[in-house]
């Protein structure tokens, strides 16, 4: 998570106390709480008098927001919240700050999930400028933003690409904050995806299953990022062949999303099509065309029509009938905004 500075608070500090309380349930995959705590935090920023001052708080409120609405697959309005943060924190913090950087960032997060992936370069190219040329800049901040574009590399389908950006992640955050942490396991999970696409299926598989462990324990069995690791897992057992256990996989992971983000999310379109693939190859065609289309219709609701992902679950949909082996879809981090 790139880590707000400083700033104006309100007289009492609460408008910015519970900003960050709104983060911090974003971090723990509360997303009901997360949305919440950020619009109480928004009516109290909107309160203050001072222009400048108000932007900052603004900023920081609806920073959660978007993050939420992110989450459950509400990208427009994602959006829209992402760039009245963004104009707020122009404001309130000024135009080279790190809370710009940061909302740069979310943006390019937002357009990579709808399949915008020349707007997320251009929103991932700003944040990496700030950062660069702020004095000081964390190193996890630069880690995180490596991250998110090896995952844009990742959702184009270029893993030649992806790779040393996913790598170079790993690297900074493991000489920040070690090789056990939360935040680097979370870069591993994501690097592993990668390797999957790669055809380096036995590297992928030991580095999963090596941190997957430490993940649970530091995040919770139920997290959303457990879920992205469990997914990928997953995947990979599923081009071995072991279907029965990729099958109960990726049921947890549709489990662990259902719960988090209620039903209708998009997220939960790249498991149920998996799901769906293993039903298939077992000669349950009419349950794998069930789970085809209510995926299809999650993200023809929230995607362009070109999204890789789009595309891949129409195609096994279409497939039906006429079958030949499938590849399962592999997830980069989901919910670290890093």
């Amino acid at each position: 998570m790139l880590v707000a500075g400083s700033g104006p608070m309100d007289p009492h500090g609460q408008g910015d106390d519970l900003a960050a309380a709104a983060m911090s349930a974003a971090e723990r995959g509360d997303m009901p709480e997360t949305e919440r705590l950020a619009r109480r935090a928004l009516v109290l920023a909107e309160r203050v008098a001072d222009g400048s001052r108000r932007d900052a708080l603004c900023a920081r409120a609806l920073r959660p927001l978007g993050t939420a609405q992110r989450a459950r697959g509400q990208y427009h309005e994602a959006e829209q919240t992402f760039r009245r943060a963004l104009a707020s924190a122009s404001v309130g913090f000024g135009p080279e700050s790190l809370e710009v950087a940061e909302l740069h960032n979310d943006l390019g997060m937002t357009y990579k999930y709808v399949g915008r992936f020349p707007e997320a370069d251009d929103a991932y190219g700003r944040a990496r400028a700030i950062l660069e040329a702020l004095p000081g800049t964390d190193p996890e901040d630069l880690a995180a933003l490596f991250h998110n574009l090896g995952g844009l590399a990742h959702a184009r389908g270029d893993f030649e690409a992806a790779e040393p950006l996913a790598r170079r992640a790993i690297e900074i955050r493991s000489q920040a904050l070690g090789e056990r942490a939360p935040a680097t396991l979370l870069d591993r999970s994501a690097h592993a995806a990668i390797l999957f696409g790669l055809g380096r299926v036995d590297e992928a598989e030991t580095s999963i299953r090596d941190l997957l462990g430490d993940l649970e324990a530091a995040l919770g069995i139920d997290h959303p990022e457990v879920a992205v690791a469990l997914n990928n897992l997953a995947a990979i057992l599923q081009a071995r062949g072991e279907l029965t256990e990729a099958e109960a996989l990726f049921r947890r992971v549709i489990a662990i999303r259902e719960s988090q983000l209620g039903e209708d999310a998009p997220l939960l379109a790249v498991p149920l099509n998996n799901l769906a693939t293993v039903l298939e190859r077992q000669g349950q065609a009419g349950d794998a065309a069930a789970l085809y289309d209510r995926a299809a219709q999650l993200l023809e609701s929230s995607v362009d029509d070109e999204h890789p992902n789009l595309v891949a679950v129409r195609r096994n949909a279409a497939r039906l009938g006429a079958y030949r082996p499938t590849t399962p879809l592999t997830s980069d981090s989901a919910s670290h905004d890093s």
